[in-house]
């Protein structure tokens, strides 16, 4: 009996409007009759993504169908156009032709284009051209009307904390959201940091506009500057670039500033008060930023899954120095995370004699899981063979199948971690510098164990204790003779 070809479809819409009128049912409805209506053709499910076409890293679903293709379950692909398929034209040939190489082709509907037939070749670069500069020339067509409106001083009103959007035209004032607006701005402007403005809103049960999550430090600072809350808008924080990201504006395109487009919640004197403050903090904060230290990002709370943060303890004190502090505890208080802190000069101590045992671990060889994954990969393709052959029935290629995917999953994510590894640690380190650090890829608290995960895979487990040098800081405080 003739082997059937396994087909698939894929299509994608961009719009919501799309998605209603080409519903996924219809999409695959078609596509089985289509497919189907072939005798020599068996129809093996759609893909379908609601992105934009212009990079296939948007599209999961696509990148989902090329890794089945790749592990031989698809034999062609049916989808509507080339516009459809992707608008990046190098895109579009690089997939094409790593699908050519292991037998996979690509029907086009629109164009008639079959990409197995290398007499295509021609045709199709010329339709994937002539897709992406309609993209790109569609794209600058919004952009310019968009830019029109912003000189015109036009503003488009998105969501905000303190307001509710009326008619879609105009702002008005939540008076409730107001007052915590207000309470932040006067509290900061008083000389308050944003952690603690944080903590004091989660503690009287404050709730966030759009969220259940607990105040930060990031809310904070993003309410503080917004010019929204004095009555001005900027227009064009951000712009899209080539490949449809969102791009912070540093002046790559004009901004434009509208003054007095709505009602304020606060006192321009107040709001320049806060802003002359952020800034002095801002040249502060640039200033200390060379002094930061190579462990900051990499000390994880187990508790909570936060970072720790580095900050001074007894600050202006003869007793100060340097701690890391779980940023849950630092920003919303001890009931909401139980990490301990942990003093620098301890973690450098106890980091110096973690990586001087992992210069003896003998990492896994990345050539054997390479191999082993090879290895996976043709049990797979035997067991796709035995499956089509009728050798085994379904339900017995779908529970070894599972159990191969797993494996083969579990094996690619040990390989990966491997090759993360960009060299050796060096035999022994007498002392402690932070060149060392770039060797260490997290450092986890578990209560008073501290992991060490360093690149080359090992991890070694220390233990630290607050205790004795807390006993002798209150004994000196208090005059006492030890």
């Amino acid at each position: 009996m003739k082997k059937k070809i396994r087909k698939c479809g894929y299509t994608r819409v961009s719009t919501k409007a799309e998605e209603q009128e080409h519903s996924l049912v219809f999409q695959t409805h078609y596509y089985k009759t289509l497919i189907e209506s072939e005798r020599d053709s068996e129809f093996v499910g759609i893909y379908a993504d609601t992105r934009s076409g212009k990079t296939a890293r948007l599209r999961q679903q696509f990148k989902a169908m090329i890794q089945a293709c790749r592990r031989g379950e698809i034999d062609y692909i049916y989808t509507k156009s080339i516009a459809r398929f992707a608008r990046n034209l190098i895109e579009t040939l690089n997939t094409i032709r790593e699908l050519r190489e292991i037998g996979v082709g690509i029907f086009f509907e629109k164009e008639s284009i079959d990409t197995l037939d290398y007499k295509s070749d021609f045709m199709l670069s010329i339709y994937s051209t002539v897709a992406e500069q309609e993209l790109t020339s569609m794209g600058e067509q919004v952009k310019w009307a968009a830019r029109k409106r912003y000189a015109k001083g036009s503003v488009e009103l998105t969501a905000l904390y303190g307001y509710e959007i009326k008619n879609g035209r105009e702002f008005t004032i939540i008076p409730h959201e107001a007052e915590v607006v207000r309470e932040i701005f006067e509290r900061y402007a008083n000389g308050e940091g944003h952690n603690k403005i944080a903590r004091a809103l989660n503690e009287r049960g404050v709730k966030r506009k759009f969220s259940a999550d607990l105040w930060n430090e990031k809310n904070i600072k993003t309410i503080l500057g917004n010019e929204k809350y004095v009555g001005d808008a900027l227009l064009q924080k951000t712009y899209k670039d080539e490949n449809f990201r969102t791009i912070k504006n540093d002046g790559t395109v004009p901004q434009y500033y509208v003054e007095n487009n709505h009602a304020p919640i606060i006192t321009r004197e107040l709001y320049d008060a806060v802003q002359a403050r952020r800034e002095a903090r801002q040249a502060t904060v640039l200033q200390k930023s060379k002094k930061l230290s190579p462990f900051s990002g990499k000390v994880i709370c187990s508790e909570c899954g936060k970072s720790y943060t580095r900050r001074k303890n007894n600050r202006n004190t003869t007793y100060e120095k340097w701690i890391f502090s779980c940023r849950t505890y630092v920003q919303s208080g001890r009931k909401y995370c139980g990490g301990h802190n942990i003093r620098e000069k301890d973690l450098l101590r106890l980091f110096l004699s973690a990586y001087n045992e992992a210069a003896s671990f003998q990492p896994h060889e990345v050539k054997d899981l390479d191999e082993a994954i090879k290895d996976l990969l043709a049990q797979e393709r035997e067991l796709i063979a035995l499956k089509i052959k009728g050798y085994i029935t379904r339900e017995a290629y779908n529970e070894q199948h599972g159990e191969l995917l797993q494996q083969i999953r579990s094996t690619e994510d040990e390989f990966a971690r491997q090759s993360r590894f960009l060299g050796k640690i060096q035999e022994h380190a007498d002392e402690y510098n932070d060149r060392l650090a770039a060797a260490l890829e997290v450092a986890e608290i578990n209560g008073y164990l501290i992991t060490f995960k360093f690149k080359n895979g090992a991890e070694i487990i220390r233990t630290f204790n607050n205790d004795t040098d807390r006993k002798e800081t209150w004994n000196k405080k208090l005059g006492r003779v030890l």
